[in-house]
């Protein structure tokens, strides 16, 4: 008498159905190989997919074990709680699939990162800007791949899992990639200011690539969102994206809601970023500095003739300097400035020995001195840490206002 096992069961209800062990492995999101190895003996299905096996074949979860049909009439009974147990296990089944689709996508975010921070050991710590920028971008390119590989694994249970609502399966997947390679581009948005430096062995100060960059990536984190939300828009209407009807009204609600919020803050930062540019103008480090004020052009010439900023170790006694001819001048000749009035006619002549002066602002009515002050690299970086001290708070400002609308979305979306 022949034996009969789940194996030879499962493959002849296969058969039955005119399904081949590929279609049956991608609903059970199992490999075609694993099916095999099932229908010969060399290993049993997990408890967890009796219920779905079941539930495909249109038999009893006792049939599947006995590997036989059994005789007699099942009860209704017994059928509402054959499909109770398929519908469980089906939807632990999704679960389980998108978890895993989730964990990968961390990876492809966590390349992102390294590129993120391969870039900045370049910059930071070999001084080689550019450099880092190049070492990073295999990294994005890779995050990239391994996301649309993951999200193409992931379709081939996608239209199975939820039985007669696959659609919002796929938007999920969808979703999660679109925050996946948002954020890649991103990275690279930051990585781009990398790319404007003109020498190999350059680098980008914190605080310059910190603005740069961080601008970049919030244009790009823009750009990503208004294009995702069209896109996303338009899929909703294709029938592989469709869901019940009560899911869909609540989607458009959510789907209208952050178009309005999206151009709220749209507006208010278009203000923020006219008052911070205004403010930038008006009160920028050359309106910040007061300066040293002379009255007569005899203490202005004292004391740019002061030896000052410089040590004396720093000093390059050796050091020859040239006029525009290319003859060899004295460094006497070589610091000599000259101080015009508004017709353009020189009314001091001085050597420029204090290397403390980053600037001259004088104006004249006339021949006649109405103003004359000298600014300082001392009080320049003074004005330009109190700029980007305002730059700083205004940064805070954006955040805190795409954080209110965020919170308002969330607050407000139909849920």
């Amino acid at each position: 008498m022949e034996r009969k096992t789940i194996g030879s069961f499962i493959a002849v209800l296969r058969k039955a159905q005119g399904m081949t062990q590929r279609q049956l492995a991608e609903k059970l999101n199992v490999s075609d190989k694993t099916v095999s190895r099932w229908e010969r003996d060399e290993g049993c299905p997990d408890l967890s997919l009796i219920p779905v096996l079941a539930e495909i074949f249109s038999v009893s979860c006792d049939e599947l074990l006995r590997g036989e049909r059994l005789p007699g009439e099942r009860t209704e009974r017994d059928r509402e709680k054959d499909a109770q147990r398929s519908e469980k296990q089906r939807k632990y089944l999704l679960t389980a699939a998108m978890s895993r689709f989730r964990n990968r996508s961390y990876i492809a975010v966590l390349l992102s990162l390294l590129g993120l921070t391969t870039a900045a050991a370049a910059n930071f710590g070999f001084g080689r800007g550019r450099l880092g920028f190049f070492l990073g971008l295999p990294f994005l390119l890779a995050a990239a791949l391994c996301q649309m590989i993951f999200r193409n694994n992931a379709q081939l249970w996608a239209g199975e899992a939820e039985g007669t609502e696959p659609g919002g399966v796929r938007f999920q997947l969808l979703y999660i990639t679109e925050l996946s390679l948002g954020f890649d581009l991103c990275v690279l948005a930051a990585l781009l200011p990398l790319l404007s430096l003109e020498y190999t062995n350059a680098a980008l100060l914190a605080g310059s690539w910190l603005t740069a960059g961080g601008a970049a990536a919030a244009g790009t984190v823009a750009l990503t969102g208004i294009v995702c939300w069209f896109i996303n828009g338009k899929l909703r209407e294709r029938p592989e994206y469709a869901v019940e009807e009560k899911a869909e009204e609540k989607y458009r609600k959510n789907h209208r809601l952050k178009g309005l919020l999206g151009l709220a803050l749209a507006v208010v930062f278009a203000f923020t970023a006219f008052a911070h540019s205004s403010l930038t103008q008006i009160w920028g480090p050359g309106t910040i500095m007061e300066g040293i004020e002379f009255d007569d052009l005899n203490s202005f010439a004292r004391f740019m003739e002061k030896e000052e900023g410089m040590a004396l170790e720093d000093y390059d006694y050796n050091a020859k300097f040239y006029d525009e001819q290319g003859n060899e001048i004295s460094s006497r000749e070589a610091n000599r400035r000259y101080l015009t009035d508004g017709n353009g006619k020189v009314v001091l002549e001085y050597v420029q020995n204090n290397n403390t002066v980053c600037s001259v602002q004088a104006s004249f009515q006339g021949d006649k001195l109405l103003n004359l002050r000298v600014f300082t690299y001392d009080e320049l970086e003074r004005a330009r840490a109190t700029v980007r001290q305002r730059n700083g708070i205004f940064a805070a400002v954006y955040c805190l206002e795409a954080a209110a609308v965020i919170g308002l979305y969330y607050k407000k979306r139909a849920k």
